[in-house]
């Protein structure tokens, strides 16, 4: 077991590595999850979306914002003279256990009045699928909690094995496995994802032990008000972002039936799948940030944000451009049902590249303490997307849906991006960003506009881009920041 004593952060750079791999593969297991659900109907795939997005929803709203509140606090906690980050797990567990398995509860015993509520043709076994995945709310949601604390104690490591790697890979074996015994329906779906989900939690628990973050010592140094003064707006916060992201499937069960939302759900997740990406960098370098800021060095906070935009997009832009612009034979992946409705996959793509071309600019407002202005952007977004997919759903359908949600996503970052840069002038035009934009520009578009649409194209413009991305990087090391030394390291 690690002393807290003996920590050392990790470098950025070696952070957003391994993030980036996490990442990856996230994307794929998800991929693989998608194509498999589907292998049954699209009404079953649109009932596996909708109840995962209920406990990815409800899990992430339950661990109530201590995830980043750890973070934030820790090394205040570890800068004292005998540090006890046990204490401030103290301070933040035990509501987070309450709430998520009262949470997971009431799914359980209401779980026929929502099937109902959301689902027409299908709703018992909508019902079935949310009383399974119940108690992987509170896993869920400890295992959030606990990946926060890992990271406040200054690695992504165990976030990257458990959350990234660990999970998603356990979740396509046991979707393979069922897949081969051909008993893909709502039960045994719903099993198959749901039981890496607790043992992900064990998993997190044992990453805690090991680097000490159940040593005990001196003062705390943070009170239970200030931890919960910073937690309770980001809790809202995250809830309101979660929804964002996962609500519009929700949405589309209701309003369209589930045969459509089926669709909906499997061809959104090859945009959103970047979001698994950015959102990888942005944890990577938030011990990093947040010490540099604890620390007064702005300057090196305002460097690292800026870098940290470079990557997201050096990372995401080449993957959205290919998902934009060769949407059918991805499409044609899942099933030649799917291809109809291919087109809303460059409507996803472009919000998603706005997301990743402003950096981790929720996270910079949050590791300077801004939890309100954060809660404030995020409930902007999610009325745009509820009211605009409303509106456009019944009139354009699935793309409409797609509109909805894109024009959220930049609504919510170009508000985030105003609000830093007029508080800490700690954004702007950066050349990093720039010059990762140019690189996937030039590695992307005229190979895909070349290439024939089917998967030899697809598989041609991918190895291409890769090729001239690669490069690219090693022309522009230097300006991209791929030499940085850590930042409070």
């Amino acid at each position: 077991m690690k002393s807290t004593a003996d920590r050392r952060s990790q470098s950025s750079i070696l952070a957003s590595g391994l993030s980036l791999a996490g990442a990856v593969t996230t994307m794929l297991a998800n991929f693989g999850i998608v194509f498999l659900v589907s292998l049954e109907d699209t009404a079953t795939a649109g009932i596996f979306f909708a109840s995962t997005a209920m406990v990815s929803i409800l899990g992430t709203v339950t661990a109530l914002g201590t995830q980043t509140s750890l973070v934030y606090f820790l090394p205040r906690t570890l800068a004292t003279e005998r540090p006890n980050p046990r204490g401030l797990l103290r301070v933040a567990g035990p509501p987070v256990l309450v709430v998520s398995a009262a949470v997971a509860g009431l799914v359980f015993l209401g779980a026929g009045a929502l099937g109902e509520l959301i689902s027409d043709r299908r709703a018992a076994d909508l019902a079935t699928s949310m009383r399974i995945l119940a108690p992987a709310i509170p896993a869920w949601a400890v295992s959030i909690l606990l990946l926060g604390c890992t990271r406040g104690l200054g690695t992504v490591t165990p976030t990257v094995v458990v959350q990234q790697l660990g999970r998603p890979s356990g979740q396509i074996l046991l979707l393979g496995a069922v897949a081969l015994t051909d008993n893909l329906g709502p039960v045994w779906i719903s099993l198959a994802w749901g039981a890496p989900v607790l043992v992900g939690a064990i998993a997190a628990a044992v990453a805690v032990w090991r680097l000490g973050g159940f040593d005990s010592g001196g003062s705390v140094g943070v009170t239970g008000v200030e931890f919960w003064s910073y937690a309770l707006p980001h809790t809202l916060t995250t809830g309101l972002q979660i929804a964002v992201e996962r609500l519009d499937v929700i949405l589309v069960t209701a309003l369209l039936g589930e045969s459509l939302s089926g669709i909906y759900g499997g061809l959104s997740r090859f945009a959103t799948a970047a979001s698994f990406i950015i959102f990888a960098m942005a944890q990577a370098v938030s011990p990093n940030l947040r010490t540099a800021v604890n620390s007064g060095r702005t300057g090196d906070a305002a460097i690292l944000l800026q870098h940290a935009t470079g990557w997201m997009v050096l990372v995401s832009w080449p993957y959205l451009l290919i998902v934009g612009l060769k949407y059918e034979p991805l499409a044609r992946l899942l099933s030649e049902d799917f291809v109809p409705e291919a087109s809303l996959l460059t409507i996803l793509a472009l919000g998603m590249m706005v997301s990743g071309a402003c950096g981790p600019i929720e996270l910079n407002l949050l590791m300077r303490g801004h939890p309100r202005a954060t809660l404030t952007t995020t409930a902007l977004a999610l009325a745009v997307d509820i009211i605009l997919l409303l509106v456009l759903s019944g009139r354009y359908g699935l793309a409409g849906a797609a509109a909805a949600w894109a024009i959220s996503v930049v609504v919510k970052n170009l508000a985030d991006t105003a609000v830093s840069y007029r508080w800490h002038r700690a954004v702007g035009p950066a050349l990093p960003a720039l010059q990762a934009a140019a690189g996937a520009l030039l590695a992307v578009v005229p190979i895909a506009v070349a290439t024939a649409d089917d998967l030899v194209g697809l598989i041609v413009t991918g190895l291409v881009a890769a090729l001239v991305m690669l490069g690219w990087m090693g022309m522009n090391r230097q300006t991209l920041g791929l030499h940085l030394e850590p930042v409070g390291g």
